[in-house]
């Protein structure tokens, strides 16, 4: 089927979601870190050799790695050094949790029905409205794809270079090497060779930390990007059920409905249920899919940002470079992520609104009873909760960033005395 999107040089032939330009950019993606989320598994004894359990066991050795090196570090560094490896510590817990959650068959269900059912590919053609609202939804997707593809690249790619150009300015690479003078690397472990010394070892680690950051990196922002997407899919859900009751007609000639009227409205209070029913569900089987993992995300943030704060506060042009990319990429994909998932709890006031419009006066005694159900449903908030505790969203994105810039003013108070 050839779909146009106007306005965009969108003009694609698919048959199923997985053949849309983005989809298929987004999974090339996903595949090569075994990311993506797969039907059931049809060889199972493959399932230890996946590259998936590979990365968990790489992802715990740096983490022990890095932790040691910066516990034999405290004492031996000035505080702003030791920042750098907290830092990359703590965006090594955030990845081994996403890479704990991708292990768990819950992922796989919650990929799996996102492609099959919530996807608004198909609902298009269930009204006019319903193909307008697809239409937003897939530019804006496609949009969203191609940029969040570039961060990863950009992303690695700056936080690799930034050591090289240090090491070059410092003469770390002439041979014999200055005095007092150190192989810079991106990522620090506590390893039995000298790879700051050494060059063979440490052009081994630096291999090692290119990959090692593309993973991480695409952690980061894979996880924000497939989030973000199914929840700007959710509010087209709800833009589209909001329209259907909004056009619930009254009765053309009467105060009751006709015969025909009466089996036309039954018919778009039934399809309104049902639909209401989905969005419900896979707003719940999210919570319950990512809520740890966001939680400790949303943790992250909060001893991140004061700490990268810290390290561009010291305005050198070292600093700046390794950290203001990582610092405005944190930012935009915490404020990102908190606004859309608002949309959701934006979206579920109007609905409230647009249920109790609907001209149940007209109605006889069944159809009253499926708008009161509906009108009961429509008072569950949709919004995600991490874990059931923490509400995701713009009130508790801008608790975090005044958090941080309280603690780093602490920070930098401290560090100055």
């Amino acid at each position: 089927m050839l779909l146009y999107y106007p306005n965009t040089q969108v003009k694609e032939k698919v048959n199923n979601v997985e053949e849309f330009t983005y989809i298929k950019f987004l999974k090339s993606f996903c595949k090569i870190m075994d990311f993506w989320p797969e039907r059931e598994e049809k060889n199972s004894k493959t399932r230890i050799f996946r590259l998936r359990y590979i990365l968990v066991l790489q992802f715990c050795f740096t983490l022990v790695a890095g932790v040691l090196y910066l516990t034999n570090s405290v004492g031996k560094q000035t505080f702003y050094d030791l920042g750098h490896t907290i830092i990359t510590v703590l965006m090594n817990v955030v990845s081994l949790s996403r890479l704990i959650l991708r292990c768990f068959k819950k992922y796989d269900v919650v990929g799996q029905q996102f492609i099959n059912k919530i996807h608004l590919y198909h609902y298009r053609n269930d009204s006019e409205y319903a193909m307008k609202i697809h239409t937003v939804v897939h530019k804006i997707s496609h949009n969203m794809t191609y940029i969040f593809s570039f961060c990863i690249i950009f992303g690695t790619v700056t936080f690799n270079l930034t050591p090289i150009f240090n090491n070059i300015g410092s003469d770390a690479y002439k041979n014999p090497r200055p005095d007092n003078v150190t192989l810079q690397q991106c990522v620090y472990y506590a390893l039995p060779f000298d790879y700051t010394g050494n060059f063979k070892w440490y052009l081994l680690v630096a291999i090692f930390n290119v990959q090692k950051t593309f993973f991480c990196t695409s952690l980061f922002i894979l996880f924000e990007l497939s989030l973000s997407l199914m929840i700007i899919c959710l509010w087209g859900h709800l833009r589209i059920f909001i329209h259907n009751l909004n056009h619930i007609p009254a009765p053309r000639n009467s105060f009751e409905y006709t015969k025909e009227e009466r089996q036309e409205v039954d018919d778009t209070l039934k399809k309104c249920i049902q639909h209401h029913t989905l969005i419900i569900g896979f707003v719940r089987i999210m919570s319950e899919t990512y809520g740890l993992a966001v939680l400790i995300y949303y943790a992250f943030q909060q001893v991140v940002g004061c700490l990268l704060l810290l390290q561009c506060s010291q305005m050198e042009l070292k600093t700046v470079t390794r950290f203001g990319f990582l610092t405005l990429v944190l930012n935009q994909q915490l404020i990102q992520i908190s606004v859309i998932f608002e949309l959701l709890g934006y979206m579920s006031d109007k609905l409230q609104d647009a249920v109790y419009c609907v001209p149940w006066e007209y109605m006889d005694t069944s159809h009253r009873k499926m708008v009161y159900m509906m009108f009961r449903q429509s008072q569950i908030p949709l919004q995600l909760k991490a874990m059931n505790m923490l509400s995701i969203g713009v009130k508790t994105m801008v608790s975090i960033l005044k958090t941080s810039v309280t603690y780093y003013l602490i920070l930098k108070t401290v560090t100055t005395d």
